[in-house]
C-alpha cells in the first residue's frame, strides 16, 4: 500500500516529540488520515524501533550505542550499550563485558552529575 507522504511527514514530527508511538497513532487517526495507512505506518514503525533498540528501552530512556575497537562502521547494526533513565539519570550498562561501556559510562555520569549541579546554582 502506499502511504500518503504527508502522513510521513507527520508522523516523522510527532516521533520527534517523543511522543509514545500509541499516541501518534490515536492523533493521526484523530487528525484525519486513512485508519488502514496509520495502522501500516505505526508497525512499520514499531517493527524498525524494536529492531534496532533492546525491549528495556522505552520513551523515557536514551540509548547510547559505542563503536568497539576492532567492529567497522560500516554495514553495522546499531545496538545499544547504555541506557540512561532520562528522568533519574540512572545508567544502565547492557554491555558491562566491554570495556569500552564502562569508560563512556563514567564520562556520562560526570556529565550528569556538572548538569545537576549547574540547575541547582540556578535554582
Amino acid at each position: 500500500m502506499d502511504i500518503d507522504y504527508n502522513l510521513i511527514q507527520r508522523a516523522q514530527m510527532l516521533l520527534t516529540l517523543e511522543h509514545p508511538l500509541t499516541s501518534v497513532r490515536e492523533i493521526l487517526i484523530g487528525e484525519g488520515y486513512p485508519q488502514d495507512q496509520v495502522v501500516e505506518l505505526m508497525e512499520a514503525t514499531a517493527e524498525v524501533l524494536n529492531y534496532l533498540v533492546p525491549p528495556q528501552y522505552d520513551e523515557h530512556k536514551i540509548g547510547i550505542d559505542i563503536l568497539h575497537p576492532g567492529e567497522k562502521s560500516q554495514g553495522r547494526k546499531p545496538s545499544v550499550d547504555i541506557l540512561i533513565d532520562k528522568r533519574s539519570g540512572k545508567l544502565e550498562l547492557i554491555t558491562p563485558h566491554q570495556p569500552e561501556t564502562w569508560r563512556v559510562a563514567n564520562e556520562v555520569r560526570k556529565a550528569i552529575k556538572r548538569q545537576r549541579q549547574t540547575m541547582k546554582q540556578y535554582h
